[in-house]
């Protein structure tokens, strides 16, 4: 086996051929049934058993698991990254694996050239039930409104009840109604990235603490938990402050740190455009170079997604 996937990591083969090679694969496996190692033509000349360490991960992942992210089109050196992220890579049934891959891309929609890249960076996908997380996670997600999943794939490995529920009920405890917070999540779903305690909650704190805003603010840009708090939220809020300015939170968290400066020192004894307004799009948020008929359609769709949320929730 050793031998074999030696060879197959010194092998050129076609991508297209080896990517269609690995759907047939998958295709082909049954749970109750063992995976068969693709039979490969024989090597011009064999290579010393040394190089396997540069195939295979250390400690080895099984032989079987091995081949089929070969035929995934996972490069031989990602292996050993892979193994260190998941390390239940290197005892997992090839069944579970192969039900992984099938599930991505049968269900899930990721197009098979796409496998390589979702698998580098989420592993943990190949070692998790298709039944009993995949799926969940999948229809919670599009009942969600989640879009274009297909490319949120590592989304898939997180739990329901564990990962996505309790974020969105954290946003719900801040005063936001359900509708909204959903909406926040959908918006953005880097949201299920971040951890509450150490991420979410003292970003939230600060806003409605020493920021003196509220919940609604994080309606609007829900992208503000995406910015360090200590770096940037705290550092701008504190130099806005100084200078008697406040800011939207998309003009103070966006920019650079010179055109920060620039929009701070144009602040300074004046009034921020109003947020509907299309210079306040054009200039605070968009950028320099943005369309006014652009910035004008963007602003009526914000302001339509604002005004529904508050036709029904107040």
């Amino acid at each position: 086996m050793e031998e074999l996937l030696l060879r197959h990591g010194r092998l050129s083969r076609p991508v297209a051929t080896r990517r269609l090679r690995v759907v047939a694969v998958a295709l082909r496996s049954r749970p109750s049934s063992s995976l068969a190692v693709p039979v490969f033509p024989p090597a011009t000349a064999p290579a010393p058993a040394p190089a396997l360490e540069h195939v295979l991960p250390s400690p080895h992942v099984a032989a079987d698991a091995a081949a089929v992210l070969l035929e995934a089109g996972v490069r031989p050196e990602d292996l050993r990254r892979a193994a260190g992220m998941c390390p239940e890579l290197m005892s997992v049934p090839v069944e579970t694996i192969t039900a992984a891959l099938r599930f991505l891309t049968d269900e899930a929609g990721v197009p098979t050239e796409e496998l390589p890249r979702v698998l580098r960076r989420r592993p943990r996908l190949l070692v998790s039930s298709a039944a009993a997380r995949l799926r969940p996670t999948l229809y919670f997600l599009r009942a969600l409104g989640v879009p274009d999943l297909h490319r949120r794939a590592d989304l898939l490995s997180f739990s329901v009840e564990d990962k996505l529920l309790p974020r969105i009920e954290f946003l719900e405890s801040l005063g936001l109604p359900s509708p909204a917070a959903r909406s926040m999540a959908r918006r953005f779903p880097a949201l299920f990235y971040y951890g509450i305690d150490g991420n979410m909650r003292p970003k939230a704190e600060y806003l409605l603490g020493v920021m003196g805003r509220d919940a609604d603010e994080l309606f609007d840009f829900p992208e503000y938990f995406s910015y360090a708090l200590d770096t940037r939220i705290a550092t701008r809020h504190e130099a806005c402050a100084a200078r008697g300015v406040r800011m939207p939170l998309p003009t103070m968290l966006r920019p650079g740190e010179p055109k920060f400066e620039d929009c701070l020192a144009g602040c300074v004894g004046s009034t921020p455009p109003r947020r509907r307004s299309p210079l306040w799009h054009a200039y605070w948020v968009d950028g320099d170079g943005a369309g006014v008929g652009a910035v004008v359609e963007k602003a009526k769709r914000d302001d339509a997604i604002v005004a529904s949320y508050r036709h029904v929730h107040y």
